[in-house]
């Protein structure tokens, strides 16, 4: 999962966008590759919370490419009227 800020003096955002499509072109496999740009801050300048949820969501993707059971989302079961 690659990461960028739309307003980053030093990392533009094309640049970890180049990374990703870069292994996405080199992988046979079918295994997704993400790409999440942070439209309000930059390098070192989010919030505690928005780096949080960054950090979540990079945990989430990967303990869910797990085979383990555990960690894959669950289905809701569908309501019967």
């Amino acid at each position: 999962m690659g990461v960028g800020g739309w307003n980053d003096p030093r990392v533009t955002a094309w640049e970890p966008g180049k990374f990703v499509a870069a292994v996405q072109a080199s992988t046979s496999s079918a295994n997704p590759v993400l790409m999440k740009v942070n439209y309000d801050n930059g390098h070192f300048t989010e919030e505690k919370s928005s780096r949080s949820e960054t950090l979540a969501a990079q945990d989430a993707f990967l303990l869910g490419r797990r085979d383990t059971k555990i960690f894959q989302p669950v289905k809701e079961a569908s309501k019967v009227d």
